[in-house]
């Protein structure tokens, strides 16, 4: 083909006369196959359940849930990777028995991937939200599950299943996160608790150890001080006096010593010597022992031998200096027994002053102590009323996480709740055939005009008149046209009836084909005959009581 002198109405209408039958039979024999290939496609049915979720049915002013309210599809998508996990979707495929003859030819992990791509969970959003679909957070409160499987009963008991599984998990979820938080308050309650006995225990250990210097001590031992500094005071006076009087009888000694001589009359001893003389002199005279100026002066002499006795043991029992002062004189013995009263007095009042001065030391000691046993007292007072005010205020959330696992037991805090359940397609969802088909045409026609062009663009042969004055630069004096004689016309009429049978054949070949194919792969029930089914009654029911009018007009479309 030539077209240096441009592509003209007689060219495109010679082209399609050569090339036509080309074109055709490629188009027809690829859109044939893109039919048999459509047609061979298992029909894939999509069920849906759609969940509710509920608010909390007691008000919150009352009693907070105590699960943290997140957002709807943050906690959707923990929910989907609990639910879709690879153990929870294996125990699907074998409890429904699905994917069979993947389960022959793939691995496990590859037919789990497959149940997941078929699986879906989508947020409904209604007719005011609808308009916010591409914003970055949308509210909702219902989502659904869907799931699609070449049977339609069996992706409706799959999706309602996953359904119930969504409510279970989470009611399971809720509780198991409210009784968590009271184990916890528990926990931590019972490690306060020991923590604050600890405490104690250690305080009383404190205040026995450090009995005497504790704070509450101190004003009475101030007290005990004050008093002891006060009898210190009387008994160091105590003191001064004795050892004044001590100084004034050592003189009265002293003098009584230079006083007494040979004939002191009123010492005893010369009253013993007298005593004697006058008894002898009356002996002389002839007197008995019954006169009574004998026995007067034997008495006298028995009481001043008694007095000389007692002062003999007296003075065995002081010190040396007084023990030859049985002839001492009654003046002299006098000022000896004040002596010793002045001195015994001095070492009386010595030993009070001792007695004091020692135990002031350990007030003062115990007073010294008192500071730094009361800074400990006060750190532990302090961790004591730490954990008690800890305690205290776990004890009050401890009470409000019971009520909250209480709430979430009772399943009323915020629930899902199934809204419509799952039911049976009425028709595929999957592949869309017309538009597969429309775009089967749309490539064999194309395919079979590129091949047309193709082998236009490859000949190189002339074929009219134009071209060969074109290609040559010679005039073209005649043109003879095609004579089609009888024989030629009728031999034309049965080539094209055999290409008309032909092509009729191949095409009732391929319409069959594709037929027998789409009820061989969907197992002899095709949707075709399905078509016009709806769910069950009571579904039907269920679903005009919850969906809204937008979802009524969307269901009735479906249908």
């Amino acid at each position: 083909m030539n077209l240096q002198d441009g592509l003209q109405i007689s060219d495109v209408i010679g082209i399609v006369r050569r090339r036509g039958r080309v074109v055709a039979w490629t188009s027809g024999i690829i859109i044939l196959f893109f039919y048999w290939i459509v047609m061979a496609l298992p029909n894939q049915y999509s069920s849906y359940a759609t969940i509710l979720v509920e608010p909390q049915a007691i008000d919150e002013a009352l009693v907070t849930a105590g699960v943290r309210e997140r957002d709807l599809q943050e906690r959707l998508g923990i929910m989907s990777a609990r639910i879709l996990s690879r153990a929870r979707i294996s125990k699907l495929i074998d409890e429904f028995d699905l994917y069979p003859e993947e389960s022959a030819t793939m691995q496990r992990q590859e037919v789990i991937d497959l149940m997941r791509s078929a699986l879906s969970v989508e947020p409904v959003l209604s007719e005011l939200e609808s308009d916010n679909r591409n914003a970055d957070v949308v509210d909702f409160n219902r989502f659904k599950i869907v799931y699609r499987n070449s049977d339609s009963k069996t992706a409706a008991v799959v999706a309602q299943s996953l359904a119930n599984d969504f409510l279970d998990a989470n009611i399971t979820a809720r509780i198991a996160i409210s009784q968590q938080s009271l184990s916890f308050m528990e926990d931590s309650m019972n490690s306060l608790r020991e923590q604050a006995e600890s405490a104690e225990s250690e305080i009383k250990n404190v205040k026995r150890e450090n009995a005497g210097h504790l704070p509450e001590d101190l004003p009475t031992n101030q007290r005990i001080l004050e008093q002891l500094i006060a009898q210190m005071r009387e008994a160091q006076r105590a003191l001064a006096l004795a050892r004044s009087d001590e100084s004034f009888w050592k003189s009265q000694v002293i003098v009584a010593e230079s006083m007494v001589g040979g004939n002191d009359r009123t010492s005893p001893a010369y009253r013993r010597k007298t005593l004697e003389s006058e008894l002898s002199a009356m002996e002389a005279r002839g007197y008995t022992e019954k006169h009574p100026d004998v026995a007067h002066a034997r008495q006298e002499l028995v009481l001043l031998q008694e007095k000389q006795d007692l002062r003999r043991a007296e003075s065995d029992n002081s010190d040396d200096s007084s023990k030859d002062n049985s002839n001492d004189s009654y003046a002299e013995q006098n000022a000896k027994s004040e002596l010793r009263r002045a001195g015994l007095a001095a070492i009386a009042a010595q030993e009070d002053i001792d007695r004091l001065a020692a135990q002031q030391e350990s007030v003062q000691e115990e007073i010294a102590a008192t500071p730094l046993v009361a800074e400990q007292l006060n750190a532990l007072e302090r961790e004591y009323r730490s954990m008690i005010t800890s305690f205290e205020s776990f004890a009050v959330k401890r009470q409000q996480a019971a009520v909250q696992a209480n709430l979430e037991r009772k399943q009323l805090g915020e629930q899902f709740r199934i809204l419509e359940s799952a039911f049976a397609a009425a028709r595929p969802g999957s592949p869309n055939r017309v538009l597969m088909l429309v775009i089967g045409v749309l490539f064999g026609v194309g395919v079979g005009a590129a091949t047309g062009l193709l082998l236009e663009a490859s000949d190189s042969s002339i074929h009219d008149a134009r071209r060969l004055q074109a290609f040559t630069n010679m005039p073209v004096l005649v043109s003879i046209p095609s004579i089609t004689l009888d024989p030629d016309r009728r031999a034309r009429r049965r080539r094209l009836v055999l290409e008309l049978a032909l092509a009729s054949l191949i095409t009732l070949f391929f319409l069959a084909g594709g037929a027998v194919t789409y009820f061989y792969v969907n197992g002899g029930s095709a949707s075709l005959l399905d078509e016009g089914t709806s769910p069950a009654p009571d579904d039907q029911n269920e679903a005009q009581n919850y969906y809204s009018p937008g979802d009524r007009f969307a269901q009735r479309w479906m249908a």
